[in-house]
């Protein structure tokens, strides 16, 4: 997949064009032209740069400034008032990681590269390690990131709160059937929940019908995570954690399990994601 046309912007609003403008930089001067490269390009080694990476703030690769950038190209229409201006820690947007790494595998073991201190506590084998040092990267990859509400209540975020549910242990399939509860205010919903959604009410307005979590998946390029037919959000994998009492069995079981499946949903998003954005680097 090659990106052939880098022309000049036309009639692209200020904010829209400094975005695309950044994405296009990115894909010349660190890809040498290879867009295709992006789809499997490691984010997180963005820290520290200048340009792409965060400088003047804290690191964080789903809101570092080619994230933004990307973002603001992909899902200008897809959630009201989305914008270079409205993303970042703090903003009424921020990116956020969508199957997490460290809850279920744990952080690297310092001088052990491809060894992580959760994994490790289960003795696994040689190849399970290579496939969590490979997921590694593969989470920090385009196809892993989306933008999401982020208006904090009582400085929690759906980001924060995600991560510390006992029962949900950062797990992205479980939030969203909890979050389509929230949007119906369905009396099963997590109260704590609804009070998010009331708290980011502009971002969901359009979004609270029957249909609401359909349409907000489709514009977030996230209908993997949803049955086509019912358009409710599929038990893909469940909530686990390195830290939880469970069997050395069911832990490697789990482990497997989520590496195969993460890995399928971040490539076949970041399929979708790529075919549009290079349309839209091309105008």
């Amino acid at each position: 997949m090659a990106l052939v046309v880098l022309g000049p912007l036309v009639g692209v609003a200020a904010p829209e064009a400094e975005a695309l403008g950044l994405v296009r930089r990115f894909v010349e001067e660190e890809l040498h032209g290879d867009f295709a490269a992006l789809a499997t390009y490691d984010l997180s080694t963005l820290e520290g740069h200048a340009l792409f990476g965060a400088p003047g703030r804290t690191f964080d690769t789903d809101d570092c400034d080619l994230v933004r950038a990307i973002f603001a190209v992909l899902y200008a229409d897809a959630l009201p008032g989305l914008n270079l201006e409205t993303l970042g820690t703090g903003r009424a947007y921020r990116g956020d990681t969508l199957n997490s790494f460290n809850t279920l595998f744990g952080r690297p073991i310092p001088d052990q590269p491809g060894r992580f201190a959760g994994l490790e506590r289960y003795a696994p084998t040689d190849d399970l390690r290579a496939r969590a040092a490979e997921f590694h990267h593969t989470y920090h990859t385009l196809g892993n990131l989306a933008p999401l509400p982020n208006l904090s209540l009582e400085r929690m975020t759906f980001n924060t709160y995600r991560g510390t549910h006992p029962g949900w242990r950062d797990a992205f399939p479980i939030f969203l059937q909890n979050l389509r509860l929230a949007l119906l205010d369905d009396p099963a919903a997590d109260p704590t929940l609804c009070r998010l959604v009331a708290r980011n009410a502009a971002a969901f307005s359009e979004f609270r019908g029957p249909d609401g979590l359909a349409e907000f998946a489709q514009r977030l390029d996230l209908d993997d995570y949803l049955d086509a037919a019912t358009g409710l959000p599929l038990p893909l994998y469940s909530p686990n954690a390195h830290f939880a009492t469970q069997s050395r069995e069911d832990y490697l079981a789990a482990a497997e399990h989520y590496l195969t499946v993460a890995t399928e949903l971040i490539q076949r998003r970041a399929a979708r994601m790529m075919a549009r954005l290079q349309e839209l680097l091309a105008e």
